[in-house]
């Protein structure tokens, strides 16, 4: 597996669901990188799609921020890796990302941050 960090847009509002270690969510977030021509423009490439898990609090959060926000531009990092599988229509590939972090990017919108009560979970320093 690899290590991936992107930043793209949501496919669809991800739903929050609880399993027996808690909250957890998928969201299918939505990735076109710009490509350099030869002539020095940039045109947008074909769109990944990554199937990006979160648990804990940060699905929570982030399921939260989109029913309130709607379609959102985040940022994730995390493990990843690529599965091939036969479909409907022929061999596909499926971009799977085991979130360690997610964030709200600041990049053409305006984002309101609530600070939540400590919890003894939270490994920040201060």
């Amino acid at each position: 597996m690899s290590y991936i960090t992107r930043t793209g847009n949501f496919a669809a509002k991800p739903e929050l669901r609880q399993g027996e270690r808690g909250p957890y969510t998928y969201a299918r977030v939505l990735v076109s990188d710009s490509i350099r021509q030869d002539d020095d423009t940039y045109t947008d490439g074909p769109t990944v799609a990554y199937d990006v898990s979160l648990s804990g609090s940060q699905a929570t959060n982030l399921v939260e921020a989109a029913e309130r926000s709607g379609n959102i531009r985040i940022t994730f990092t995390g493990t990843y890796r690529v599965t091939e599988y036969k479909g409907e229509q022929g061999t596909r590939l499926q971009h799977e990302v085991r979130a360690d972090d997610v964030a709200v990017s600041l990049r053409g919108q305006a984002v309101t941050v609530e600070r939540n009560a400590r919890s003894e979970s939270d490994d920040t320093p201060f």
